[in-house]
C-alpha cells in the first residue's frame, strides 16, 4: 500500500480546496455541532449553572469551580456560604452542619422514627459509587440498644452544644440545616453553628454565642 508523506498530503489538500465549486468541509464534533460547548465538554456545566445562577456567582470557568462546593446543594450551605467569605471558616461551618444531621439521622433511625425530610437524608448520600477499600470503615457490629444509646448521647451532647446560644438561635439552626427550610435568621443561623464548632473541637471551655 503506497504512503504519502505529510507534505504531499498538505499540497493534495491545498488543490482540493482551490478546486472551483468545492466549499471547503468543516469538521464536526460527534454530536454534529460545529463547535463545542462548555455542556459537551463538561456534563455538571448545565447544574452548575443553575447554582451559579441561583447563588449570584458569574457562569464563567471561576463561577462554576466555586459552585462546586457541597455547601450550595442545601438551604443551609447557601445562607452560611453568603454570609461567609473564608474558606477555611465555610469549611468548619459546613462541617457542623453535617456533624448535625449526621447525629439527627442516626437518632430518628434509632428509635425508629420516620424521616423528617427526604431532602435531609438525600445530602448524606455519597455522589461516587460505592465500594469498600482498606479504607472503609468496619461494619459497626453493636446491638440495636448500643446503636441507640450512642445515638442519644450523641444528640443529648449537641443540644448541650446549641445551649451557649440563644433559644431564637437553636430554633433557626434546627429548622434550616435539617428540615433544610430556607434561613430567615442568619445570625442566629451562625452562632449556633459556632457553638457546635466549638463541641466538635473538644473545648472545654464553651463560649456563650447568644444575643442580649
Amino acid at each position: 500500500m503506497k504512503t504519502y508523506s505529510k507534505g504531499a498530503r498538505r499540497r493534495a489538500k491545498k488543490e482540493l480546496a482551490e478546486m472551483p465549486g468545492l466549499a471547503p468541509v468543516k469538521r464536526r464534533e460527534p454530536n454534529g455541532r460545529a463547535k463545542r460547548t462548555v455542556d459537551d465538554r463538561d456534563p455538571s456545566a448545565a447544574p452548575l449553572a443553575v447554582r451559579c445562577r441561583q447563588n449570584g456567582l458569574t457562569h464563567n470557568a471561576a463561577g462554576r469551580r466555586e459552585a462546586r462546593a457541597p455547601w450550595y446543594g442545601c438551604a443551609a450551605g447557601r445562607a452560611m456560604a453568603a454570609a461567609v467569605c473564608d474558606h477555611d471558616e465555610r469549611a468548619r461551618l459546613w462541617d457542623a452542619i453535617q456533624h448535625m444531621r449526621r447525629v439527627q439521622v442516626a437518632h430518628d433511625r434509632a428509635i425508629g422514627a420516620p424521616a423528617r425530610h427526604p431532602k435531609c437524608l438525600r445530602l448524606l448520600v455519597p455522589i461516587e459509587a460505592m465500594s469498600a477499600d482498606a479504607e472503609t470503615p468496619p461494619l459497626d457490629e453493636r446491638t440495636d440498644e448500643e446503636k441507640q444509646r450512642a445515638a442519644t448521647s450523641a444528640i443529648m451532647r449537641l443540644e448541650g452544644w446549641l445551649g451557649y446560644t440563644d433559644k431564637a438561635a437553636r430554633s433557626e439552626a434546627l429548622r434550616v440545616v435539617i428540615d433544610d427550610y430556607e434561613a430567615r435568621d442568619i445570625v442566629g443561623l451562625l452562632s449556633a453553628l459556632l457553638c457546635v464548632v466549638d463541641g466538635m473541637a473538644g473545648r472545654r471551655t464553651m463560649m456563650w454565642r447568644g444575643r442580649g
